[in-house]
């Protein structure tokens, strides 16, 4: 066995033996299971929430768009630290409280909390099918980070690589619930810092140092485009630059595998502090894979999937056991979203679905029991849809990203900060930002200018304000 292999063996079964230590831990009931009976503290929130948040897309998705456009992708960085910091200083206390006072344990239960009870029956529908749909398609594009690693470091086939990457996520999200995600999440955090600081500046070392880049970048591209700010856009192109890299972060309050951490943290010094940890993370973490694929560009000139610079650049220029390290990193990344996400389609069916709209009543055991049967299924179905669809991992990303934030994101800041919102508005703005998302996509023209999370987000924003003020608040709301 190569050192390579070595070492991203050794992290796999530390990862799988975090879970199933974990499953020791799992007591029957599905606060225990889903949210780790709200006991999160500062460090396993800040760094679960932001790991959870930045998957395969950064490592792979993130590196290889710098890879081709260059300075400009740093754009991301202050759009995402805005949303970072609404999220932890305005959301965070409000979500928490909520949902601890009410013994609330999904995001469809915080967004149906005193709704009448047809609207509040509509929001959960709605919940269900958003949630099962995009994350179904994000996990899958996860399946498909890790393949991708897989393929470029130990030439396995692709198949091979999405059946390794869910049968390890699934296991251990299995065994352990919430409690394992969260634990291992902390492990793959650091893995992901240290592939985007250490592989940056060796690339870096070898061509020469930062002049030497920069110089590469100017003779590869006369036309300054790899060193324009603005990525070469100019007039409604520059409009589309900046609804990408500006909207994007928008998607950050409306993705149920981010809001959930704030449900299970500890208490509200906790959210603080989890707060400072997370966004320092997260600054390290973009600024890090942007300037990995600069440097990966600069180093290799072309790659035949630029999505795959960082196992390509961590084979190449690092020690075996090194390099498997940062291969594991890859894979680090994909295990701390994808597991979140298979967890809060789980909730989705066996709390939502099965509990709340169809009413069973189940043991402690049974429930358990029915809670790992879906994380299970989940896991398969998004395995399929990796098999067959794009493997394109940034794309594949910003539509179910796009979907879920649209949906879930204006309706969650209504419903905690004004309120006058209504159930009837909180389900007309899902449904509208929701169609609003999909539909943008198919419109090839509107999609090439504008990428569609903005135009959703504030359709959803609209909707649900011209509805909830066209309908009178149930009692509970009005309270």
């Amino acid at each position: 066995m190569s050192s390579v292999s070595a070492s991203f063996l050794l992290y796999t079964l530390c990862v799988l033996g975090f879970g199933i230590y974990t499953a020791r831990f799992v007591q029957h009931s599905s606060a225990d299971f889903f949210l780790a009976g709200r006991g999160l503290g500062p460090w396993l929130a800040g760094l679960s929430t932001t790991a959870s948040a930045e998957s395969g897309w950064v490592t792979l998705g993130l590196v290889g768009t710098a890879f081709h456009l260059g300075v400009g992708a740093f754009w991301i960085v202050p759009g995402t630290l805005a949303a970072f910091l609404f999220n932890w200083y305005v959301i965070a206390t409000r979500l928490r409280r909520r949902s601890a006072e009410r013994d609330l344990i999904t995001l469809a239960d915080v967004l149906a909390d005193g709704a009448a009870p047809v609207p509040a029956q509509v929001i959960r529908w709605l919940s269900i099918l958003v949630t099962v749909a995009m994350l179904c398609a994000y996990v899958a594009a996860q399946l498909t980070a890790a393949a991708k690693a897989f393929e470029s470091t130990f030439h396995w086939s692709y198949a091979t690589g999405v059946g390794l990457g869910a049968g390890m996520v699934v296991a251990y999200t299995t065994l352990g619930g919430f409690r394992a995600v969260a634990w291992t999440d902390v492990v793959q955090a650091g893995l992901m810092i240290g592939a985007v600081t250490l592989l940056p500046i060796v690339l870096i070392w070898q061509i020469g140092g930062p002049e030497a880049l920069w110089s590469r970048l100017q003779a590869m591209d006369p036309d300054g485009g790899l060193m324009d700010p603005f990525g070469g856009a100019t007039g409604l192109a520059l409009l589309g630059f900046f609804a990408l890299w500006l909207g994007i972060p928008l998607g950050n309050m409306g993705q149920p595998h981010i809001l959930v951490r704030f449900m299970a943290t500890r208490d509200e010094t906790a959210l603080r502090r989890g707060a400072l940890i997370s966004t320092g993370w997260m600054l390290v973490l973009f600024v890090g894979a942007v300037l990995l694929g600069i440097a990966a560009r600069a180093y290799y000139g072309e790659l035949a999937d630029p999505e795959k610079a960082l196992p390509t650049a961590a084979v190449d220029l690092l020690p075996g056991w090194l390099a498997g390290m940062m291969i594991a990193a890859v894979l680090a990344a994909v295990c701390s979203t994808a597991d979140s996400q298979l967890l809060v389609c789980a909730s989705s069916i066996s709390h939502d679905f099965w509990h709340r709209l169809r009413g069973r009543v189940q043991g402690a055991r049974s429930l358990l029991l029915t809670h790992r049967i879906t994380v299970l299924g989940i896991g398969a179905l998004a395995a399929l849809i990796a098999m067959s669809q794009s493997r394109l991992v940034f794309h594949f990303v910003l539509y179910a990203w796009a979907g879920l934030g649209a949906a879930f994101g204006p309706a969650l800041i209504l419903s905690l900060l004004w309120k006058r919102t209504t159930g009837w508005g909180i389900a007309a703005g899902m449904l509208t930002g929701f169609l609003t998302a999909v539909l943008w996509v198919e419109i090839q023209t509107l999609k090439s200018l504008v990428y569609e999370l903005g135009p959703a987000f504030a359709v959803a924003l609209l909707s649900i304000v011209v509805v909830s003020l066209a309908t009178a608040p149930s009692r509970a709301e009005a309270r």
